[in-house]
């Protein structure tokens, strides 16, 4: 793609995590107007993070602003199109629990079987520790299935081609995150057993695939919101708030939300919430106090010493009104945490840190990746540094339409496009 076309860095997020950055490529928007900082939202009263859904964006997705009237789309595993709602064209959501109304239209899995495609989801093929051929298996067929549906659907096999087709493949994440430690000097596993190669073998031949489609009117954009890199450990911060005082567990090892001043957020936003009163159940701060006590927590935590390396876990606790100027700020955390050392990671809640089965990682998420574009929109030798916000706008280029006035993202396509013919993607 790099020889055909144009390519470039894509920088993340400042938080580097899948849900916000697919929200931030396919609103146009950032975390902080489009109001995504996790799987779950990051305030729950109850203290307990619910998952988060395609209602959760305050700002359209882009195949829902009126620059896409008429066009038809098809949507493969992307989160935020759970639970699934009537497109022009397909959606294969990207659910977070098991079930059975994740198309549209909801005989699309028949179109697809009559294909002999049998697309899986990520919720079905889950990581608990156990052999690692079914678990590596599982994961690159559900890839393979997804890729097969979106190019079942590209070619119209299973009725109308669309104008914009959208892929997210997940293994290479998914892999790095449990086998990371393969890739590294002195592993003991030959390189061509190792399962994050695999999954970039993977991605490599269904980009193939998609390359022998382009045409005059065709363009391919590839790009991650998310790099990759080493893990050593997850560190509790709420380890280093109850050493402090900040937080307090009752006898069930659970905070006490009456005693507790901050608290560790939900993985993904690496943050800390104050307990607000009137944003929580039981808050204990008064609105009138957050400046003082975010300030005392924020000392606290950069203070904090990481036992591993003996040095401070922190560059800086940041509060979000620093990062974060947009309308949806609210939704993030208080304060926003910049690890000193990526090898070691702030854990997230710990409800659903466990149920994630996050200690058993061995890699984990960059703020530096890349993007990539071949075909008719995209001037071979061109390119540039990305955020993902730019994505948005290249979709529009690469569709032969206008720029959005709105949208504050660069198109990464060449500077004079030709408007696209109807079925092109």
């Amino acid at each position: 793609m790099r020889a055909l076309g144009a390519s470039g860095p894509l920088r993340s997020d400042f938080v580097p995590y899948e849900a916000p950055g697919l929200f931030s490529a396919f609103t146009g928007f950032g975390p902080d107007e489009h109001g995504c900082f996790s799987y779950w939202d990051v305030h729950a009263p109850d203290y307990r993070p619910a998952v988060l859904d395609g209602s959760a964006a305050r700002r359209p997705f882009l195949w829902r602003r009126p620059e896409l009237t008429g066009r038809r789309v098809a949507l493969v595993n992307l989160f935020g199109t759970h639970p699934v709602e009537p497109v022009d064209g397909y959606c294969l959501s990207y659910p977070m629990r098991a079930t059975v109304q994740a198309c549209h239209p909801r005989n699309l899995p028949v179109l697809l079987a009559r294909e002999g495609v049998r697309p899986v989801h990520d919720v079905t093929v889950w990581f608990t520790g156990g052999p690692k051929d079914p678990f590596v298996g599982g994961v690159l067929n559900a890839d393979r299935q997804r890729a097969d549906a979106a190019l079942a659907m590209l070619d119209g096999r299973v009725g109308d081609r669309p104008d914009l087709t959208v892929l997210n493949l997940t293994a290479i994440d998914r892999l790095s995150h449990v086998y990371w430690q393969e890739t590294e000097p002195g592993s003991p596993v030959p390189e061509a057993d190792q399962a994050v190669l695999r999954a970039y073998q993977l991605a490599d031949r269904v980009l193939g695939q998609l390359l022998e489609r382009l045409d005059d009117h065709t363009s391919l954009l590839a790009f991650s919101e998310i790099g990759f890199g080493p893990l050593r450990s997850y560190r509790s911060v709420n380890d280093a708030l109850a050493a402090a005082g900040l937080l307090t567990l009752g006898p069930d090892g659970t905070p006490d939300w009456s005693r507790t001043t901050a608290f560790e957020a939900v993985q993904g936003a690496q943050g800390v919430n104050l307990n607000l009163a009137g944003r929580y159940r039981d808050g204990t701060v008064r609105p009138a106090d957050r400046a003082r006590v975010l300030a005392d927590v924020a000392a606290v935590l950069e203070d904090h010493i990481n036992p591993a390396t003996g040095t401070r876990f922190l560059t800086r606790a940041i509060p979000r009104e620093e990062l974060h100027g947009g309308p949806a700020a609210d939704a993030a955390p208080d304060l926003v945490l910049d690890p000193a050392d990526w090898r070691y990671l702030p854990l997230g809640d710990p409800f659903w840190s466990g149920r994630t089965n996050r200690m058993l990682q061995s890699g984990w998420h960059r703020r530096d990746s890349y993007w990539a574009g071949a075909g008719a929109a995209f001037t071979a030798g061109r390119g540039g540094p990305a955020r993902p916000l730019d994505v948005a706008p290249t979709l529009l280029a690469m569709l032969g339409l206008d720029p959005a006035a709105d949208l504050p993202g660069t198109a990464l396509t060449a500077s004079a496009l030709r408007p696209a013919p109807a079925g092109a993607s």
